[in-house]
C-alpha cells in the first residue's frame, strides 16, 4: 500500500476517521447494511450518496435498498484502497483513494449495470465525514470508475 497522506487534524481524528473509511470498506465487502447504519453512515436526512452506478441516493435507508438489491445480484468482495488523502479539520473530513475491485454478477438474468460487472477495475471514493454526537459519521460519498488511456488533450 502506498503512504497515507492526510492533512490536519489530531493524530486521534485521523486514525478514527481512517478506521470509518476501513469498516466501510469492511461492510461493503459483504453488504452489511446493518453495521453500516450503526457505525457508520449518517443518518441524517440531509446525507446524499452518489454511487458507481451513476445514481443518487438520499440518505442511509435510500442506499440501504440498493445494497439489499445487490447482495442478491452481485459476488464483490474488498476493494483495496490505495493513494488514500485527505484533510481533516475538527468537525468535518474528506478523504479520496483509489481502489482495486472485482464484481461479478451472480443474479438471474442480465445486470441492469453492465458497465461495472463481471470485471476487475480500479474507482476513485471521495468520503465525506462530520462528527455527529463526538463520532464521525459518513455524510456524503462519491464514488465513480477510473478511465483508461489518454487524457483529454494529451494532459
Amino acid at each position: 500500500m502506498t503512504a497515507i497522506r492526510l492533512a490536519g487534524g489530531t493524530e486521534a481524528d485521523r486514525e478514527a476517521v481512517l478506521a470509518k473509511q476501513e469498516a466501510y470498506l469492511q461492510a461493503n465487502a459483504t453488504f452489511d447494511w446493518d453495521w453500516l447504519t450503526r457505525e457508520i453512515w449518517s443518518r441524517a436526512p440531509e446525507a446524499v450518496f452518489f454511487n458507481m452506478n451513476g445514481r443518487t441516493y438520499n440518505g442511509a435507508e435510500h442506499w440501504v435498498r440498493l445494497w439489499k438489491y445487490y447482495k442478491d445480484h452481485f459476488a464483490s468482495g474488498y476493494w483495496t484502497p490505495f493513494d488514500i488523502g485527505g484533510e481533516v479539520g475538527s468537525e468535518v473530513a474528506v478523504l479520496w483513494c483509489h481502489r482495486q475491485t472485482k464484481r461479478r454478477w451472480s443474479g438471474d438474468g442480465r445486470p441492469e449495470d453492465g458497465v461495472h460487472t463481471d470485471r476487475d477495475y480500479i474507482s476513485r471514493s471521495t468520503m465525506v465525514f462530520r462528527k455527529e454526537d463526538g463520532d464521525w459519521r459518513c455524510i456524503h460519498v462519491h464514488f465513480s470508475e477510473v478511465v483508461e488511456g489518454e487524457r483529454p488533450g494529451g494532459i
